[in-house]
């Protein structure tokens, strides 16, 4: 019974991680307490980009036009030789996901959007200066032993725990998880400004082996430098006034610019072990360290918020079983490892090591223009591995379509009264069932009648670009034509596909049904899937 429990999930750690995670998991009904450490959330600036991804995963919490008040949209990359000379460009245009793939923001702005948002709802707490000194788990929950502001402890019961307490997450030493990987050897210094004097939108990456640097546009006229540290210089001496000073007036206009935090890290490329004991659930800098190279140490641990919010509000209320939780580490550990090693190789490039392996980098980049199709895979963020599922809560066998296990797009699609809106505004909160093709409204029609065993599964048939909607099906049904062909470049013409995705928008299953005796066999291979979830982990 709830009156046995304070809340269906406990968050410890009021980071990006943790606050999204309680922002998703509240917007689901599931009560939750949020416990941090500190008295408020991050005042100095940390994480610097947000991808397309996050901002997909803001939009499902109901705070994307928050947080993008904070926001400096799609901006890309310059890679430059000592000489100032442009070898290499980012510059992703494509909106996959239906946001910008490369996007600036401030941490401290981000977290007080999240935080502001937690007030939506009545089922959801934050205890702020409040520190987890123990957890012991049962067959049944979790129960926690909190030092409040005051000193005295406190005593909370959860039925699960995530923990996104950071690189020195108390709930990693608790559930005996071990990060493995390397530490950089390397140190930067980060020096944040409050107003540029240097108007450039784009990043600059000055790949010298002399000192390698990186000069990061934020919103509202925020900047980061990022300098590499030579071996023999102290953190006191590299982060003095005075030496801050010479980095900057090296680079450009901004040796007089108003600093708000200089400080020297040291970064690694690790992964722990085990990203689950139980109830209790590790995410965020608590389950990977991630170079700071790609811009993706928060992103990675905003899809891990993603993942496991939806998961643990179908398993609380009983929508799906706890076998179903057995997927958050199938499904996240490979793709942030990913992600990890995609850092760790643009750091080569930004870091040589000397001025011939420079030469023989940038001189490949630049041989890479004469080959369009490898120039464009660069200049368009492909390198970035995208979020596949191999194993997890989905079904493989998609009969060659190659769509399961990936996170679908998000089409700007049309309504009948010629309205216009992203489709995830569509899709709720739920699971969706998207039939696409020429006649996308017969091939749901002839859906109706099917059980698919999943919890509020929303229902859409969405016909192709070149399509307009039949006016004379069931208007019952959800109908939209896609507008930026999105759907139809991915899937083969001519074809009906029904596909089932998760709330994360990643697809559990698809099959061709241009024979519609197919429908039944794949309502119950779904079904299969959602019963098998029913098992306990």
């Amino acid at each position: 019974m709830m009156s046995d429990f304070n809340c269906d999930v406990a968050v410890v750690g009021a980071g990006p991680t943790g606050l999204t995670l309680a922002n998703l998991l509240g917007k689901a009904g599931v009560s939750v307490i949020l416990i941090e450490r500190n008295d408020t959330t991050v005042q100095a600036p940390r994480a610097v980009s947000i991808d397309d991804e996050s901002l997909r995963t803001m939009q499902a919490a109901g705070l994307v036009d928050e947080v993008l008040r904070n926001v400096a949209i799609d901006y890309g990359y310059q890679y430059i030789t000592p000489s100032n000379h442009v070898f290499a460009q980012v510059e992703p245009t494509a909106r996959e996901f239906g946001w910008t793939r490369r996007n600036a923001f401030t941490q401290p702005e981000f977290e007080v959007a999240l935080r502001a948002g937690l007030s939506r709802f009545p089922h959801v707490r934050a205890l702020f200066s409040h520190i987890v000194e123990s957890a012991a788990q049962d067959a049944d929950g979790v129960s926690l032993r909190v030092k409040q502001p005051d000193g005295a402890m406190r005593d909370l019961r959860a039925r699960f725990v995530a923990g996104a307490d950071g690189a020195r997450s108390g709930l990693r030493k608790i559930i005996g998880a071990q990060l493995t990987g390397s530490t950089y050897r390397e140190r930067w210094l980060i020096v944040d400004l409050e107003q540029t004097k240097e108007r450039f939108r784009l990043t600059r990456v000055l790949c010298d082996p002399k000192r390698p640097t990186i000069c990061l546009p934020g919103p509202d006229g925020k900047r980061r430098y990022e300098f590499m540290v030579h071996n023999g210089e102290t953190d006191d001496y590299i982060a003095s006034p005075a030496k801050v000073r010479e980095l900057l007036e090296m680079f450009g206009p901004d040796a007089e610019s108003p600093v708000v935090r200089r400080q020297v890290y040291t970064f690694h490329a690790r992964m722990v072990d085990k990203w689950r004991e139980g109830r209790i659930f590790l995410g965020g800098d608590a389950a990977h360290l991630t170079p700071p190279f790609a811009g993706q140490g928060m992103n990675s641990g905003v899809r891990d918020a993603h993942n496991l919010a939806w998961k643990l509000a179908c398993v609380v209320k009983g929508e799906l079983g706890p076998g179903l939780l057995a997927s958050y580490q199938k499904e996240r550990a490979p793709h942030a490892w990913s992600l990890i090693e995609l850092a760790v190789n643009i750091g080569k490039v930004m870091m040589p090591t000397s001025r011939l392996q420079a030469f023989l980098l940038q001189s490949a980049f630049k041989l890479m223009r004469l080959a369009p199709p490898l120039h464009a895979y660069f200049a368009q963020m492909k390198y970035k591995p995208k979020p596949f599922y191999k194993d997890g809560f989905i079904l493989p066998d998609d009969g060659g379509l190659n769509i399961v296990g990936r996170m679908q797009p998000q089409p700007l699609v049309e309504r009948l009264d010629r309205s216009r809106v992203k489709l995830d505004e569509l899709h709720g909160d739920g699971f969706a069932l998207i039939a696409f093709g020429d006649e996308a409204q017969a091939t749901l029609a002839a859906c109706a009648h099917e059980d698919f065993g999943l919890p509020r599964l929303a229902r859409i048939a969405i016909t192709p670009h070149s399509m307009n909607i039949d006016r004379r099906a069931d208007p019952a049904l959800l109908a939209v034509r896609e507008v930026d062909e999105l759907f139809e470049r991915r899937l083969p013409k001519g074809r009906e596909i029904l596909i089932v995705v998760r709330p994360d928008r990643y697809a559990a299953a698809a099959c061709d049904v241009s024979e519609r005796a197919r429908i039944p066999d794949f309502a119950h291979r779904v079904r299969a899937l959602a019963k098998g979830a029913l098992d306990a982990d």
